[in-house]
């Protein structure tokens, strides 16, 4: 559950996801990416540990400059983890009593079905 937790968090920033979607044409420098995004190096030296650190990009080091790619060995990984939160490609489970949405011992507090829908009675407004 920590690797979910640890890319939804990296994924849950505007300036992040502009920043994966230019590493995404190729790799990049820090100031590259600064420059393109309208940030300092600082900012988008932030922004990169944390997308390192969720295992979805990694950096490499050329020269002077620190240049940036989609980690592909870790993208595979990171999409499953996603999956796995939505439930994407997994049965759901059976159930016995109740509802999916509904667990047997919650049964009192939620009986699974909607009440009957009301109807007038002829004759009455």
């Amino acid at each position: 559950m920590q690797d979910q937790v640890k890319v939804f968090k990296a994924l849950s920033s505007e300036p992040r996801l502009k920043v994966v979607r230019l590493l995404k044409e190729h790799p990049q420098c820090v100031n590259a990416i600064a420059q393109r995004l309208g940030m300092t190096q600082s900012a988008a030296s932030q922004h990169l540990r944390i997308l390192k650190e969720a295992g979805l990009v990694k950096g490499q080091k050329r020269g002077n400059w620190m240049h940036y790619e989609m980690s592909s060995e870790n993208l595979e990984r990171c999409g499953r983890a996603i999956a796995d939160v939505f439930g994407v490609g997994i049965k759901p489970q059976k159930t016995s009593r109740g509802s999916v949405n509904c667990p047997p011992s919650l049964l009192k507090e939620c009986p699974g079905t909607p009440p009957p829908a009301r109807t007038k009675k002829k004759g009455k407004p």
